[in-house]
C-alpha cells in the first residue's frame, strides 16, 4: 500500500465517523425504551394536567383536614376547659393533652401555648427540633402543667425516649 492510499482509507474512516456522530441523534428506528419495567411513559401535556389534578385534590383534602381539626380543637378546648384546665392555688396550670395522629410539632405547642402551659410555641417547637424531640413524640393522652421547663415536656411528649 502506498502513502496515498493509506491516507485516501484514513480520510474514509474519518468522514465516516463523523457521519455516524452527526446522525446518530436522528435515527429512531432503532432507538430502545428508556422506560423501566413498571413505569408507563407520559407525553409532558399528561403530567401537566396530572399535577393540575394532584393539586386540586391536595387542596381539597387540606380544606377537610382543617375543618376536621377545627372540629377537634373546639372539642378538646371544651374538654379541656371544663375538666383538665385547673389552676392551682399556687398558679400551677394543670392540663391534659391528647395527640393524635399526623398532629405536627406545631399543632402541639399552638394546644400548649393556649391552655397557658407554655409562652412561646415557636421556641419550643425549635427546641424539640433541635433536640431531635419531633421525631419521638408518641401518641396519646399527657398530663402536663405550666411549672414544666421545655425538657420535662419534651420527655413526657416522648415518654422518655
Amino acid at each position: 500500500m502506498s502513502k496515498q492510499t493509506t491516507r485516501a482509507f484514513a480520510l474514509g474512516l474519518l468522514l465516516s465517523a463523523i457521519l455516524i456522530l452527526v446522525f446518530k441523534p436522528f435515527d429512531t428506528v432503532h432507538k430502545e425504551s428508556t422506560v423501566k419495567e413498571g413505569y408507563e411513559q407520559i407525553k409532558k401535556t399528561d403530567l401537566k394536567q396530572l399535577q393540575q389534578e394532584k393539586a386540586q385534590l391536595e387542596e381539597k383534602y387540606n380544606a377537610l383536614l382543617a375543618k376536621n381539626n377545627d372540629k377537634a380543637t373546639s372539642e378538646e378546648k371544651n374538654q379541656a376547659s371544663s375538666k383538665k384546665d385547673e389552676k392551682q392555688n399556687d398558679g400551677t396550670i394543670k392540663y391534659r393533652i391528647t395527640i393524635k395522629s399526623g398532629m405536627s410539632p406545631y399543632e402541639i405547642a399552638e394546644q400548649l401555648k393556649s391552655a397557658k402551659i407554655i409562652k412561646d410555641d415557636d421556641k419550643f417547637v425549635q427546641y424539640l427540633i433541635k433536640h431531635k424531640y419531633h421525631e419521638k413524640i408518641q401518641l396519646g393522652k399527657f398530663d402536663v402543667t405550666n411549672k414544666m421547663d421545655f425538657k420535662k415536656l419534651a420527655v413526657v411528649l416522648t415518654k422518655g425516649r
